[in-house]
This record gives C-alpha cells, sequence and structure tokens, in this order.
C-alpha cells in the first residue's frame, strides 16, 4: 500500500473538512517579504512567475483571486532555501526584508482529528517538525510550543488525518 493510498483512507475517516477549508483561506505569503505592508499593492504577477519556479518545495502557488503568490502547505513545507527571494525580480521578496525564518503563522493541532490524540500510533508531524516545535506527551498526545515553531508547515501535508493546519500568529 502507497503512502499516498494510505493517506485517502486515513483522511476519508479522520479528515476534518473544517480545517481544510479554513486552511485553504488563510493566505500565507512567501519568506522575506516586508513584513507589515499590504503585499497586493507591491506584488505585481511576474510573467514567468520566477518565485514558484524557483521553489525548491513547489509549495508558492498562484491565488485564483488575486494573482499572487502564496504558500500551500498541502504540497509540503518552507525550507527557507532563500530561492525565491533570490528570483524575485520586483524586490517584493528580498534576503533584506525578513532576516529570520519564520513566517508569523504558527502550526495547531486539532485534537478531534489526530490519530495519535486517539491513541493511534502515528509520530508523522514530530518526524517532519525540523525546529522540534512538536513534544509528546506521553505516546499520545502531540503538542506544539508555540515559541519554537516557525510555520514553515512541514508537518501540514505530512499529517495522514489533515488533523494540523497553519493559522496566523497570535500577538501576545
Amino acid at each position: 500500500m502507497t503512502n499516498g493510498s494510505r493517506r485517502g483512507v486515513f483522511t476519508s475517516l479522520f479528515g476534518n473538512k473544517k480545517a481544510q477549508k479554513n486552511q485553504n483561506e488563510l493566505c500565507v505569503r512567501p519568506p522575506y517579504h516586508h513584513v507589515g505592508y499590504e503585499f497586493l499593492d507591491h506584488c505585481v504577477t511576474c510573467k514567468d512567475t520566477p518565485c514558484m519556479n524557483a521553489c525548491e518545495e513547489k509549495i508558492i502557488v498562484l491565488s485564483a483571486a488575486t494573482h499572487t503568490p502564496y504558500l500551500d502547505f498541502t504540497k509540503g513545507g518552507c525550507t527557507f532555501c532563500e530561492a525565491c527571494a533570490r528570483a524575485c525580480p520586483s524586490g517584493v521578496l528580498s534576503l533584506t526584508c525578513n532576516d529570520e525564518k519564520d513566517l508569523h503563522v504558527k502550526a495547531k493541532i486539532d485534537i478531534i482529528a489526530c490519530m495519535a490524540w486517539h491513541q493511534s500510533l502515528c509520530n508523522s508531524c514530530l518526524d517532519a517538525c525540523e525546529p522540534r516545535a512538536i513534544q509528546f506527551l506521553g505516546l499520545w498526545k502531540p503538542q506544539i510550543e508555540m515559541d519554537v515553531c516557525n510555520g514553515c508547515g512541514m508537518c501540514v501535508g505530512i499529517c495522514p488525518s489533515n488533523a494540523i493546519i497553519i493559522q496566523e500568529e497570535k500577538k501576545a
């Protein structure tokens, strides 16, 4: 059985359609953009979409509504490789804009949809989390340490039950 077919089975059993809908509504911009200004006013869709083509993970896609790039975490996560910023001819994405490796969003686990919270042995998210923001309490209860999570989204697409979503970072 391939990983894709297992994912389909788990999604049909445990998938959270509300979480998937909310995930599609959140528009996370590529890293290295100017935080605090209106992205739509500055990003012009380039003819050959160089940021999309440069993305090693192929997670930068164009919004159908605004024709501007955003990150689709169902395809994978951001490695902060800097390729999108180097490829951006208009300077909207720039290595001088945001030198911290953080997308200003955070992952959240839906404990109703999470297989581990229902005592199925699953730690896909743990293995995928490079900053090690996901910790398990015992064998069954994954938790995300918000101060460690950089919003890369690596845990989203790998989750067999779609229990992890990316949400806007809550300011303290």
